[in-house]
């Protein structure tokens, strides 16, 4: 029996060790997410937990092992805890964590080297460990960030790890009982038969997570400007299209309005293209100003921007351009001793029943190209008239 149980623990180490490992890649290769460097803590910690218990025999006296064993199970369980709270962008207050850990470890200490109580001494570590896993499981689940799926995924596994160490404890209560022989059995059932997979499957679960969030980081930088932080061409599409079939189906107005700089060839050539994009930051920020949370916004050119106005009027888009004029107007660029005055050209075109997306698009570039051509900061409003050879130019 022992041997089989020295097998375990040693997978349970190699194990442990590719988690850390995994976490840990996770955390040096995509941009660092502090919760992927708590848990890689975590899985190592738990990796030296393991090999613990296959060196027990080998410790000075039995209570050197509980006592190390209890605050390395602590310390595992608590960075575990925080990735969780960083993750879902809980506040943590890391002396609360270093309080609890001082706390848990001197009752451990206590229970160990100068009052020793077998059963709360091994009820400690299991027990502590039900409380947190519940404590991620609640945080999962109330947590509104997608996906949902993993999310609740994740608070499952956490919960039912969480009931085995419960179960672990509540055993482990009664080894001072009569039937101590009976409660050792049982606690190493417990252990070393529900325990081990369902920690595999936890670690899995993180692992899920992480992939998940990449997934959804890598979706999002798919349809965002890196520059400006609005939504790209494609961003801005997929945008627009939500607002459009809303607008349809309520039989409500919508409309687009086209913004180019004016003159932006000779912010870059005069100055350079840090400058030229710090223009573009400065514009794209006022612009996400002036304009509702739930419009659709994005950089779709290199320096046009678009705006899509579910349930306005083209007069009421009108009025949304005003208002940015006077914004630029108001903020010049500064940067040092340099102050830039920002101009922009619009055209404006209101959905008609025969329009889609592209037709649309392409008649608010008609009004964007007669406000450039008309002398520039100027503002059009598209017409009835034919969409051939037409195109904006800067």
């Amino acid at each position: 029996m022992g041997g089989v149980i020295d097998y375990l623990l040693t997978s349970l180490v190699v194990i442990s060790l590719i988690l850390a490992g995994a976490n840990y890649l996770a955390y040096r290769l995509f941009e660092r997410p502090r919760h992927a460097l708590m848990w890689s803590v975590s899985f190592g910690l738990v990796a030296l937990q393991y090999l613990l218990n296959l060196a027990r025999d080998l410790l000075p006296a039995p209570a050197f092992y509980w006592q190390s064993a209890n605050m390395v199970s602590f310390a595992l369980v608590l960075f575990a805890v925080w990735g969780h709270r960083e993750r879902l962008q809980l506040h943590t207050d890391w002396r609360l964590l270093l309080a609890a850990y001082t706390l848990l470890s001197v009752t451990s200490a206590a229970v160990t080297l100068w009052d020793p109580v077998i059963s709360i001494r091994t009820a400690l570590a299991p027990g502590f460990t039900f409380l947190a896993m519940t404590h991620i499981a609640l945080a999962l689940v109330r947590s509104s960030r997608e996906p949902r799926l993993a999310q609740l995924v994740a608070a499952v596994i956490h919960q039912l790890f969480g009931l085995t160490q419960g179960l672990a404890a509540a055993i482990a209560l009664n080894l001072d009982s009569g039937s101590r022989d009976f409660m050792y059995q049982l606690y190493s059932m417990v252990n070393f038969g529900l325990m081990p997979t369902l920690f595999i499957a936890l670690g899995i679960s993180v692992i899920f997570l992480l992939a998940t969030d990449l997934a959804g980081r890598l979706n999002t930088m798919s349809l965002t400007d890196s520059l400006t932080g609005l939504n790209n061409r494609r961003g801005f599409m997929v945008a627009t299209e939500g607002l459009w079939a809303r607008c349809r189906r309520s039989n409500k107005p919508l409309t687009l309005l086209l913004a180019d700089i004016d003159y932006f060839k000779r912010i870059n050539d005069r100055y350079g293209h840090a400058m030229g994009d710090r223009a573009l930051q400065h514009f794209a920020r006022i612009l996400r100003e002036s304009v509702r949370l739930e419009d659709a916004l994005g950089r779709i050119g290199g320096e046009e921007f678009a705006v899509t106005l579910g349930e306005m009027t083209s007069a009421e888009a009108e009025s949304i351009a005003a208002r940015f004029r006077a914004a630029l107007r108001r903020q010049p660029m500064r940067y040092g001793s340099l102050e830039l005055d920002l101009r922009a050209s619009f055209g404006i075109a209101e959905w008609q029943e025969k329009d889609d997306i592209a037709s649309l698009l392409k008649r608010a570039d008609i009004a964007l190209y007669d406000a450039k051509a008309s002398g520039r900061d100027a503002v059009i409003v598209a017409g009835e008239r034919s969409l051939v050879g037409m195109a904006s130019n800067g």
